[in-house]
């Protein structure tokens, strides 16, 4: 008996940590004590079926613990930020409860080992699809049109602003945009991709034509820069014009992590 409380225990501690850190991810709260918030919501579940309670008292209880948890877990300064967190608190509390009310449905009485894994299991599903979510609102955030316009021709993309390419053409001494072959294609159409991977591109054709050293994405590989008329970027209500702008052609495969194919230098807006 001993031991099977101290199962249902652990198992409300882990359940109560799940919902905690799931509603900090997808809120990008910082928590606070949440294995303690846990284990005192824990404690309580497992405390409260041995008081003969009518059932307002229980529901009573229970949205007195959960409001007890958010507010130790989570620092609020508006009633309405509050509201915010435990309504999140709520969803998740539901979406575990359901999962497992689901299940048991349809398979009977749960042993709690089965529930514990059906938790776990929602729990890694649910992390995955927050941080999907999380990265691609921060590439929204991030992206910016740009128009790029060089010997009569407009190219018009999305860009990715990455505080991490922070590269110089050492020659230029300017902030350099890197592109995908996609681009570079729409601005040269003569040009084919073997012969720009193995740089053989006719320099002549481009202007302020160069190799330099990119570190930034892959140790010792060299890049070809140039430069074009003019770059506009437009975001946030504001549009900046860079004549001369020096471009990058990379082929370090960046589209696929942002799913842009221009990416801004971190200095330029």
């Amino acid at each position: 008996m001993i031991i099977e409380i101290e199962f249902s225990l652990f198992i409300n501690l882990t359940i109560n940590f799940f919902i905690l850190f799931l509603t900090a991810l997808f809120l990008k709260e910082k928590a606070k004590v949440i294995w303690l918030s846990a284990f005192l919501g824990g404690v309580i579940a497992v405390v409260l079926p041995l008081f003969a309670l009518p059932s307002y008292a229980r529901l009573l209880t229970q949205v007195f613990v959960s409001v007890l948890l958010v507010s130790i877990s989570f620092n609020f300064t508006s009633i309405k930020r509050f509201c915010q967190i435990y309504s999140v608190f709520l969803g998740l509390s539901f979406l575990f409860g359901g999962g497992c009310y689901a299940i048991s449905s349809t398979f009977g009485q749960l042993p709690l080992l089965v529930i514990l894994a059906i938790c776990f299991a929602i729990f890694l599903v649910s992390k995955s699809i927050f941080k999907m979510r999380l990265r691609q609102k921060h590439i929204e955030d991030f992206s910016f049109k740009v128009k790029i316009f060089n010997d009569g021709k407009l190219v018009e993309e999305e860009g990715f602003l990455d505080s991490g390419n922070l590269l110089y053409d050492p020659v230029t001494k300017k902030p350099v945009v890197l592109i995908n072959f996609d681009i570079f294609k729409k601005l040269y159409e003569n040009t084919n991709y073997l012969s720009a991977y193995l740089k053989k591109t006719d320099l002549s054709a481009l202007n302020n034509a160069h190799y330099i050293k990119l570190s930034t994405i892959a140790s010792g590989t060299q890049i070809l820069v140039f430069s074009v008329g003019r770059v506009d970027i437009c975001g946030n209500g504001v549009t900046k014009e860079y004549k001369n702008m020096m471009l990058g052609l990379t082929f370090s495969g960046f589209e696929r992590s942002f799913g842009k194919n221009i990416l801004l230098h971190g200095e330029i807006i």
